[in-house]
């Protein structure tokens, strides 16, 4: 009799538990949000993530705060995000890569992307662009691979991040180059060396490529798409260029942590879906040669997985140590 009226009892604590999370995630947002950004103020992730941060909070009808926290490759906001607690209030937007090159650039990774997290929905789906200073004479990839064989170790490019590095050692291995690196903080750091000569080329996001671009001071050579960007559709793919081996279609995503209950995930999946299907979202993705991805939280945490896989191919083929 007293196991029946404990396992009664557990029983119904358990329905109290599950009826007062529907309540809770039914009145969801009750408070502001917090979304954290792995990059500094301008750069390309806050860029894409005050916009729709923006958005969301005209959805949930609540402030939404935006709070940059840059650092070792985004490792400081996913931790940050990783051990906030888990109630819907404490969100992260910016590349999926950010959760899966740690996994391969760092000995001793501070999260776990397949334990720590749960995906919300995806954002944006964008490439990377080759860029080299407008006044030099390179018109194509195959000038510019020229140009940096004649320099040998004494060419130089910048990165800022993850990707433009990986994307920068698949160029220079397709291409035999001897090319050297010069790592900076973030992409504006290095726009006064690449406008002096003292950098070559460039691996840029498109949110910092296209301002250059529009500015007149850069050039396009190539993007790292399988296939031509649609509001982008003169510049050819890194692959037309001649570099094979070239597919690299970064994007963003949106995460909470691990344990956030599932209808406030499926509430917030379902105001970035609306966002994602807006014009005015379009519009504004397309000025930095982005488009919308909308998914499914399930669908989202699939991409990851894929993106983990695809990571350990990046780096195995970059030769990139664990720092």
């Amino acid at each position: 009799m007293r196991r029946k009226t404990l396992a009664g009892a557990c029983a119904g604590l358990l329905t109290l538990v599950a009826a007062a999370t529907s309540v809770s995630a039914q009145e969801y947002p009750t408070q502001d949000i917090k979304v954290v950004v792995g990059f500094p103020a301008g750069s390309g992730a806050d860029v894409y993530a005050r916009y729709f941060a923006n958005k969301l909070s005209q959805q949930a009808k609540r402030t939404v705060i935006v709070e940059n926290r840059p650092g070792a490759a985004a490792s400081i906001a996913t931790e940050y995000v990783a051990r906030s607690k888990p109630d819907g209030y404490t969100l992260f937007i910016g590349g999926s890569d950010s959760f899966a090159s740690p996994l391969y650039l760092f000995k001793k990774p501070t999260t776990d992307p397949r334990k720590d997290f749960i995906y919300i929905s995806p954002l944006v789906s964008q490439g990377f662009i080759l860029l080299v200073d407008e006044q030099k004479p390179f018109k194509t990839v195959a000038e510019l691979t020229t140009y940096l064989k004649q320099k040998k170790d004494q060419a130089s490019y910048a990165t800022a991040n993850n990707p433009a590095t990986i994307l920068a050692e698949i160029y220079k291995n397709a291409a035999g180059l001897e090319t050297m690196q010069v790592q900076y903080r973030t992409s504006v750091d290095f726009i006064n060396d690449m406008l002096g000569g003292r950098i070559d080329f460039v691996m840029g996001d498109p949110v910092f490529a296209l301002a250059r671009i529009r500015e007149g001071k850069m050039r396009p050579l190539g993007v790292s798409t399988g296939r031509r960007i649609k509001s982008l559709p003169d510049i050819p793919t890194l692959q037309e260029a001649g570099i094979p081996n070239v597919d690299m279609n970064l994007w963003w995503v949106t995460a909470a942590p691990a344990n956030t209950p599932a209808p406030i995930i499926d509430k917030l999946n379902g105001w970035f879906t609306e966002i994602g299907k807006q014009e005015e979202t379009r519009d504004f993705l397309g000025k930095f040669g982005a488009e919308p991805f909308i998914a499914t939280s399930a669908q989202t945490k699939a991409h990851i997985d894929k993106e983990i896989a695809d990571w350990a191919a990046y780096v195995k083929l970059a030769k990139l140590e664990p720092q």
